[in-house]
């Protein structure tokens, strides 16, 4: 017998030869949690193993609810400090969805924390700007019961308005992501720029929030409450 038959064969052609050792490995590398979760680079993505709440999207999100409570928290809203940390809060959210969406970073956590204090600063915008007017009364009773049913509709199904797969007309209309919807224009206006307009009218003119409007705001205002108003119904049809 030659040298040639008995010798034992390499490892590449062992390997080559042995299609049940291979199909093993491959399954163990599936089941493994550690090598799917690798990337091309060979690198465990950070939403991998890195908490939840630790996500960099939901610490934009924790630094939104610290600005937001810092205003509230300021005796006078209308300051430059509150009006300054109310307008962090705000601009921040332009970052977290974006930011979480890009590293795949999208929780519920993350959405809840998001709109709870979109909701939490939109009723206090509007409960230290409204007046004592029968209107400016009717607006913060409009406000005050559209963001307690935001509350408890999120509490209920675990996420916002614009996440469910039913929606009807009108939510679909205030919801559309685009720069000519009239109606979602009025509800942002209602809640959030009219309030903040106020806010800083009075810091710089040394006025009062409450009493700081004009014909034409308040007219604008009142389309805005009624398209609050419609959408805190129209959210449960």
């Amino acid at each position: 017998m030659s040298s040639r038959s008995t010798r034992p064969a390499s490892p590449a052609k062992a390997r080559a030869s042995s299609p049940a050792k291979a199909a093993v490995a491959k399954a163990a590398k599936v089941l493994s949690p550690k090598a799917s979760a690798k990337s091309a680079s060979g690198q465990v993505p950070l939403n991998k193993w890195l908490p939840v709440l630790l996500w960099p999207p939901n610490l934009i999100g924790y630094v939104r609810a610290m600005t937001q409570l810092l205003a509230m928290l300021e005796p006078d809203p209308s300051s430059s400090f509150a009006v300054a940390m109310v307008t962090i809060s705000l601009v921040l959210d332009y970052f977290d969805g974006p930011c979480a969406r890009r590293m795949n970073m999208c929780s519920q956590f993350g959405d809840l924390l998001d709109h709870y204090t979109d909701h939490l600063t939109m009723v206090w915008l509007v409960y230290v700007t409204a007046g004592s007017s029968l209107w400016g009364q009717a607006n913060l009773a409009i406000s005050v019961f559209h963001n307690c049913v935001a509350f408890v509709y999120m509490a209920i199904y675990g996420h916002y308005f614009k996440h469910t797969t039913k929606g009807n007309f009108w939510t679909r209309t205030i919801e559309a992501n685009n720069y000519w919807n009239f109606a979602s224009i009025l509800y942002c206006a209602n809640c959030i720029l009219f309030p903040l307009i106020k806010l800083s009218f009075a810091g710089t003119y040394q006025m009062k929030p409450t009493a700081v409007t004009t014909p034409l705001i308040d007219l604008a205002d009142q389309f805005g409450a009624i398209v609050t108003l419609s959408y805190s119904f129209a959210v449960w049809l």
